[in-house]
């Protein structure tokens, strides 16, 4: 009984100290001078939770505003909750939603003409007309909550009233990627993205949109921060164009659009980044455009758009469908920092008895280990829905394998706009044989999985281990 009423006064002290902990938090100025390694010390105590309680079965969210302890829920119960994000993140309550749509005939590439423009960038010059850098401002991942930040949403732009005539911006939503927007000229506009969280690098994932454009006007965006020194923009690839009044009056969905496309290197650095080993030569990707309709609404990406939602949406049919129940079970592998579930889909067809299956190979497939490959995803899922289906090629492959499918392996990164990493601000794809379980469990527990897979414990039994469609390696055990 002591020892209850001990652990229990525990629980009620680190509660207490984190609930004293977000309400100054809530208080901080975070435009101030404070020293950045005393703010980060006391987000710290936001980490002790699960330390002082003894169990990872504990997940802080928040309610109105409010720290809200709950429960965990079990692997083995398949749920498809809202996306948690960093508690520093903004987060518009915008639905957003695009139709599939394919074009009747391949889309051409742009041709370069070697006349094309290389804008300088303007530096100080300009109106900054988009910004939203809160996310920035943390050092490393603490928190996360459904909804991101507790507080209200900010401006973004420190204009007291923007021009009829200027573009208004937004990617302050999943998977969204952009940090300022600045207008350099009537229709020219320099674009900043956001380096993956909690790092100071990595710039190539964009995804944002625009409203308030006039139909017939050309628009030039240039992106000033890149840091690849090649890029298939430079090979003819464009960026891709969605209208929502296309949408609805033509039914057309994303397209590749642009003109006056160069991807260059700039005149400026990445004063962030100081090993000397890597290069700190900034580039920048620049392009024309013209808007199909007036005061649209209209988002540019830099490949087809794939989120955690719309995974989530595609994994609830697949997993409510009787007519595949037999052969395909969803579970929950483990959850990210923080706390977005990794799926697990295990495919294969029912055996006469136990033995059958287990002497079955097994085939692992995973997807989106890094963010910003969206392309991936759409492969992933077309994969499924031929595994899935009732072909007589689908049916041999279900009967004779077992397949265990990772369809995200970096949910956090697709939520918040990474391009490369998780929350913990590396590389997952350099990090399979870590043993920071807590760090990186994604990786670490569909490494565990093979390694302990049941199926795969016998001698002379062959696993083939995909990674976005490419073997990666291929061992007997």
């Amino acid at each position: 009984m002591t020892e209850v009423v001990r652990t229990s006064a525990s629980a009620v002290q680190v509660i207490r100290s984190l609930w004293n902990t977000y309400k100054a938090l809530d208080a901080a100025d975070f435009n101030s001078e404070e020293d950045e390694e005393e703010l980060a010390s006391r987000r710290q105590l936001c980490m002790n939770l699960n330390e002082t309680l003894g169990t990872t079965q504990l997940l802080l969210n928040f309610q109105s505003g409010r720290p809200v302890l709950i429960l965990r829920p079990p692997l083995d119960l398949v749920n498809f909750p809202h996306p948690r994000w960093p508690i520093e993140c903004e987060v518009i309550r915008d639905v957003i939603h695009h139709i599939e749509w394919e074009p009747p005939d391949p889309e051409p590439f742009y041709e370069p003409s070697g006349q094309e423009e290389a804008p300088i960038p303007a530096g100080e010059g300009g109106e900054v007309v988009y910004s939203t850098d809160s996310a920035t401002k943390s050092l490393y991942f603490t928190c996360s909550g459904v909804g991101g930040s507790r507080g209200s949403i900010k401006s973004t732009t420190s204009l007291a009233k923007i021009s009829d005539a200027t573009l208004e911006f937004e990617s302050r939503f999943e998977s969204g990627n952009l940090q300022k927007a600045v207008q350099v000229g009537a229709y020219d506009y320099e674009l900043t993205l956001r380096t993956d969280l909690y790092t100071k690098k990595h710039t190539q994932w964009f995804y944002f949109r625009v409203r308030k454009m006039k139909a017939g006007v050309t628009y030039r965006f240039t992106i000033t921060n890149l840091m690849k020194r090649s890029s298939l923009y430079s090979q003819g690839m464009r960026p891709l164009l969605y209208s929502e009044r296309a949408a609805e009056r033509d039914g057309v969905g994303w397209q590749r659009a642009g003109s006056n496309i160069r991807y260059y290197r700039n005149c400026s650095q990445n004063t962030k980044e100081s090993n000397d080993a890597t290069d700190t030569n900034l580039y920048s990707l620049t392009w024309t455009l013209q808007f199909p309709y007036d005061s649209d609404t209209c988002y540019l990406a830099h490949c087809y758009p794939y989120t955690y939602s719309r995974l989530q949406r595609y994994l609830k049919q697949i997993s409510s469908n009787p007519a595949v129940a037999s052969y395909c079970n969803v579970l929950i592998l483990c959850h990210s920092l923080a706390g977005n579930a990794v799926y697990v889909i295990t495919v294969t067809s029912g055996g006469t008895s136990g033995g059958d299956v287990r002497n079955r190979k097994a085939v692992v497939v995973t997807a989106r280990v890094h963010p910003g490959e969206t392309n991936g995803s759409w492969m992933m899922e077309g994969f499924l829905d031929f595994l899935l289906g009732d072909s007589a090629d689908a049916q041999v492959l279900r009967d004779n394998f077992v397949f265990k499918i990772v369809p995200m392996l970096n949910p956090d990164g697709v939520v918040v706009g990474n391009y490369r990493c998780s929350l913990a601000g590396r590389d997952l794809n350099r990090n399979y044989k870590t043993v920071l379980k807590d760090s990186f469990p994604c990786v670490w527990h569909t490494r565990n999985m093979v390694e302990r897979y049941p199926f795969i414990s016998h001698e002379q039994t062959e696993t083939n281990i995909y990674q976005g469609f490419k073997p990666l390696c291929k061992e007997q055990h």
